[in-house]
C-alpha cells in the first residue's frame, strides 16, 4: 500500500516538474524571440537552462522526501524489521 502511495506521489511530482520544465522552455523561447542581440539570446537560453535544472532538482528532492516518508512509515509500523527475513 505504501509503495502505491509513493508511486502516486512520484507521478504527481513528475507531472509538476514536467509542467515547470515546459513553462521554462516556453518562457525561454519567448525571451529569445524578443532579444535584440546574440548576447540577449544566449542570456535567455542560460536562464531557461537554469529554470529547467531547478525543476529537475526539485523533482529529485520530492522523490527523496517520498522515499523518506515511506521508510519512516515502515519503521514505525513494523519496528524496522521486514517480515520473512531473518538477519
Amino acid at each position: 500500500m505504501e509503495h502505491a502511495k509513493e508511486k502516486m506521489k512520484d507521478g504527481a511530482s513528475a507531472a509538476k516538474a514536467k509542467a515547470s520544465i515546459t513553462q521554462a522552455k516556453v518562457a525561454e523561447k519567448a525571451e529569445a524571440a524578443t532579444a535584440r542581440s546574440h548576447d540577449e539570446r544566449e542570456l535567455a537560453h542560460e536562464r531557461g537552462a537554469a529554470k529547467v535544472a531547478a525543476a529537475e532538482a526539485q523533482l529529485h528532492q520530492d522523490k527523496a522526501a517520498h522515499r523518506e516518508d515511506a521508510m519512516s512509515h515502515h519503521i514505525h509500523k513494523h519496528g524496522g524489521h521486514k517480515h520473512g527475513h531473518s538477519h
